[in-house]
C-alpha cells in the first residue's frame, strides 16, 4: 500500500465525525478489530485499535510493517518506520484535505442508504463526499454499526495530484478498553517533525525506498 493510500484511508477514518450531525457515525466505545486492508490478490491482513480521540493501523507491504497513529485530540498523525526506528510525525491540521473535512462541514456532503449487513452484522450504509478546490477530494461509502464502530470502508480520493484507492474490511470486533501506549510511538524511535510540504518528500523517498527494495508498492 503506498503511504499516500494510508492517508487517505484515514481521511475516510477522519471524516466520520463531521457526518455525525446526518447519522449515528460519533464513536462511543474503544475497541479493536482484525482488518483486511485492499481486495483480491493484493489483500493484506491488518490490525485496528480504535478510541475516540485516537486510532492505530498497522498491516505489512512486502513482508515490512507500516503503522500509522493518528491522536485525532492531538491533531498528529505518526508514520512509524521501523527499520529506521523513526517516528515521522505532522500536524493533521497541515494536511490540506484532513484539514478540509475537518474544518468544513459545508464541503462534505453524506447520504444515509439505509440498513446493510457486513459479514452478518447489522450496518449503516453511508455514502460520503468531499471536494475542496486547494485540498482535493475523496468519496466512497462507510458501513457502521452500533456505537459508531466502523465495519467496511470503500472509496478513493486525490490530494496534489496523487491519488488512492481505500479498501477496508474490519471483523472481530472487540469492544473493550485500549492501551494508551498503543497510541504513542516507541520511546526508542526518533521523532521527526515534518511540515505538510516536507511530508510529500518523505513519502516519495520512502516509496522510492520500497522499490529499491524489492518491487513497486502497490495501491
Amino acid at each position: 500500500m503506498r503511504w499516500t493510500s494510508l492517508f487517505l484511508l484515514l481521511t475516510a477514518f477522519l471524516a466520520a465525525p463531521e457526518v455525525r450531525a446526518a447519522g449515528p457515525l460519533d464513536l462511543s466505545v474503544e475497541y479493536s478489530a482484525d482488518a483486511v486492508v485492499g481486495t483480491g490478490d493484493q489483500a493484506r491482513p491488518g490490525k485496528l485499535w480504535r478510541t475516540p480521540k485516537a486510532l492505530r493501523l498497522e498491516t505489512q507491504e512486502g513482508g515490512r510493517p507500516q503503522t500509522v497513529i493518528v491522536r485525532v485530540d492531538r491533531s498528529v498523525a505518526v508514520l512509524l518506520v521501523p527499520e529506521m526506528r523513526l517516528a515521522v510525525e505532522t500536524d493533521l491540521s497541515g494536511l490540506s484535505l484532513t484539514q478540509a473535512l475537518l474544518g468544513a462541514s459545508d464541503r462534505l456532503k453524506s447520504t444515509s442508504l439505509g440498513p446493510d449487513r457486513v459479514e452478518g452484522t447489522r450496518t449503516t450504509r453511508w455514502q460520503v463526499e468531499t471536494s475542496d478546490p486547494k485540498a482535493g477530494w475523496f468519496r466512497g461509502f462507510v458501513w457502521t454499526a452500533d456505537r459508531g464502530v466502523v465495519m467496511k470502508i470503500e472509496g478513493e480520493g486525490e490530494n496534489r495530484g496523487r491519488r488512492g484507492l481505500v479498501h477496508l474490511l474490519f471483523r472481530n470486533v472487540r469492544v473493550a478498553t485500549q492501551d494508551v501506549t498503543l497510541f504513542e510511538p516507541p520511546a526508542d524511535f526518533r521523532r521527526l517533525p515534518v511540515s505538510d510540504q516536507m511530508l510529500d518528500s518523505v513519502m516519495r523517498g520512502m516509496e522510492q525506498l520500497e522499490r529499491m527494495r524489492g518491487g513497486a508498492p502497490r495501491q
